[in-house]
C-alpha cells in the first residue's frame, strides 16, 4: 500500500446513549448500521461516516457515529469492526458480541446520502435525549 492510499482510519467519533452501558445482553439487544461515504478527489481514498446503534431489552439507545478517511478497499471491514468495537464499549460480554456477529453480512443497502445520514443520527439522539 502506498503512501497515497492509507488504509481506512478513524478520524473522529462520537457515542450518544440514554445508558451508561448494557446491564443484561443475555435479555435481548438488536443493533444496526447505517453509513455514508464520498470518494477523495480522483484517488481510491474516500471518507466514511458509519453510524451502529444498539437497543437493549429495556429500550437504552447506545449510539456510535464514526468518520474514516482512507483506502475504499476496506470499508467492510471498518464497519463491522465498528459494530464489534460498539458492543464491547458498552459491555456487552465478549462471548455474545461472538455470537451476535458471526454471521454478519455487510451489504451497501444502509447506504444513505449524506443529507439523509445526518437527518439520521439526529434522530436517533433526539430518541436518545427524550429517553433520558
Amino acid at each position: 500500500m502506498s503512501l497515497y492510499n492509507p488504509p481506512l482510519v478513524i478520524k473522529s467519533k462520537r457515542n450518544v446513549s440514554s445508558f451508561i452501558e448494557i446491564t443484561d445482553a443475555l435479555k435481548g439487544l438488536e443493533f444496526s448500521y447505517f453509513y455514508t461515504g464520498k470518494r477523495i478527489g480522483k484517488s481510491d481514498n474516500i471518507e466514511l461516516n458509519v453510524c451502529t446503534v444498539v437497543i437493549d431489552s429495556d429500550e437504552n439507545i447506545f449510539l456510535s457515529d464514526c468518520n474514516y478517511s482512507g483506502q475504499k478497499e476496506t470499508w467492510k471491514e471498518v464497519i463491522k469492526n465498528q459494530i464489534v468495537n460498539h458492543l464491547r464499549e458498552i459491555g456487552v460480554e465478549p462471548g455474545i458480541v461472538k455470537s451476535e456477529t458471526r454471521y454478519l453480512t455487510i451489504t451497501s443497502k444502509p447506504y444513505l446520502s449524506k443529507e439523509k445520514y445526518e437527518l439520521k443520527v439526529l434522530d436517533v439522539i433526539s430518541q436518545i435525549n427524550r429517553k433520558e
